[in-house]
């Protein structure tokens, strides 16, 4: 059995610092947490635990902070954008039956620390997951550790057991408290032997394996005599800080690794925080559905508008009529150009290529002088080109609309834009994917009008919106 054991903090700090600001529509902060779930699920991919489980650090001082002033003494305290993520994270962990670690006075690696030797006691194989090297001090017998890192925005992972931490290094993972004692570690400010660096520290590990074989015969090693004189004065520093530098596998924490098991995820709780973070993408990633009263509820988007098959030229010619004398039409096609909705006004019209005047319709309804919306209208325009059709008369993208309320967030789908704006949820599917070139004919006809009403809803949404911030002129 395996499981599975991740350094919060380290993580949730590579993913703040490696995805660029995301937020919410109220301004929430949540690139660390969509950060943080990308690299769990890779992780869960890769690692396939059994069981799983998070620690955190938490404000209060650590015993190494009593024991030593200086440590860790000169890093900046947490971004306010990191920090009040945290508390989300910590819910959506609880959301997905994650249990999470921390207690007061210990670090997260004593934690991850202990939780090894426990998993060992019960012969379980424990992955402890961090961005720190600290933990390499744990690799050994059922432990190991899944190294992160963050190379030119991409999330790198490397397993070290024994050999591949050997090979690397040189020496036996625990020797990294030695190595830590003589070098020191400027990230949590442990001072180590002053003017021994990492090279004469690596030398001297892998020559002598610890900084008790070196002490004990400090006179007779082969080194240079400079290099003697500055161990000789830096004992007292090398002693305390292979003691900070030490992680430790007795923290006082009720754990055994069989109730850390994975669960199924609360589909519900989890459902509505990640609608509330508007991570519509993950909540198609892990499968999530509204809860079973939230679709019965579900507003049929488009009921509120009469809905006409236009299937005859007198059918046509009172629709374009309608079109001509309204303000603006609202149009949804499929990627194959198969299925035309249209919503003015309080009608809702539907013309598909099985209607002989679907071509000629088509032709009339884009070509016309009257004002459409629509959504992506560069691609549409694109394939109406390849068509014969040049259109006119665009006034509105919802597309590009969202892009100026929102530059910097990572798509701007339909399914997505009603969540966010109109905090309603659009069947799944993609027109003119395989999924939808599937369907029933007459579910893909309702999949269209679903859209085109969403589309007709989203409109004056976005442009309140837009004119709030003074960015309609730049839309047109």
């Amino acid at each position: 059995m395996k499981l599975m054991v991740i350094d919060g903090n380290s993580i949730v700090n590579r993913a703040f610092y490696g995805v660029r600001m995301l937020n919410t529509k109220d301004g929430t902060p949540t690139n660390a947490v969509f950060g943080f779930l990308n690299i769990l699920q890779k992780l869960m991919s890769d690692v396939s635990p059994d069981a799983l489980c998070v620690t955190f650090d938490l404000k209060a001082p650590t015993f190494r902070h009593l024991k030593y002033d200086g440590y860790k003494a000169q890093r900046k305290g947490m971004p306010e954008e990191l920090a009040v993520q945290l508390p989300i994270l910590k819910e959506v962990l609880e959301a997905m039956n994650i249990p999470k670690y921390e207690l007061e006075g210990w670090e997260a690696d004593d934690l991850i620390g202990t939780i090894a030797a426990k998993c060992n006691e019960k012969g379980w194989e424990c992955i402890a997951v961090t961005g720190d090297k600290d933990s390499f001090q744990l690799i050994g017998g059922k432990t190991a550790v899944k190294h992160v890192k963050t190379r030119m925005g991409q999330t790198e992972t490397v397993l070290y057991d024994r050999d591949r931490f050997f090979e690397e290094y040189g020496f036996e993972p625990i020797r990294m408290i030695d190595l830590k004692a003589l070098m020191g570690d400027a990230s949590d400010n442990i001072p180590g032997v002053a003017g021994v660096g990492e090279k004469t520290a690596m030398d001297l590990i892998c020559r002598f394996e610890s900084i008790e074989n070196i002490y004990g015969n400090l006179e007779k090693l082969d080194i240079k005599d400079s290099v003697r004189k500055k161990l000789a004065a830096g004992k007292d520093m090398a002693e305390l800080s292979f003691d900070l530098a030490s992680i430790r596998c007795d923290a006082p924490i009720e754990f055994s690794p069989e109730e850390n098991k994975i669960q199924p995820y609360n589909n519900d709780r989890l459902y509505e925080i990640f609608k509330k973070l508007e991570f519509t993408k993950l909540i198609e990633k892990f499968g999530l559905t509204p809860a079973h009263g939230a679709v019965a509820a579900k507003t049929d988007i488009v009921r509120q508008t009469e809905k006409i098959a236009v299937s005859s030229e007198n059918r046509q010619k009172a629709m374009l009529s309608h079109m001509e004398k309204a303000g603006i039409t609202d149009i949804y096609t499929d990627a194959d150009l198969t299925v035309l909705c249209a919503v003015c006004e309080d009608k809702l019209y539907t013309v598909t290529s099985d209607d002989e005047i679907f071509d000629e319709t088509l032709k009339k309804v884009f070509e016309g002088s009257f004002k459409k919306s629509s959504h992506e209208v560069k691609d549409l325009h694109k394939r109406l080109l390849d068509m014969g059709i040049t259109a006119k008369n665009w006034a509105f993208d919802t597309a590009l609309a969202a892009y100026l309320l929102a530059p910097t967030d990572s798509g701007y789908s339909l399914e997505k834009l009603c969540s966010r704006y109109l905090d309603r949820e659009l069947s799944s599917g993609d027109a003119g994917s395989a999924q939808l070139s599937l369907l029933p004919e007459k579910a893909e006809t309702k999949f269209c009008e679903e859209r085109a009403g969403a589309l007709h809803l989203l409109r004056p949404v976005l442009t309140n919106q837009l004119k709030e911030k003074g960015l309609l002129k730049l839309l047109e």
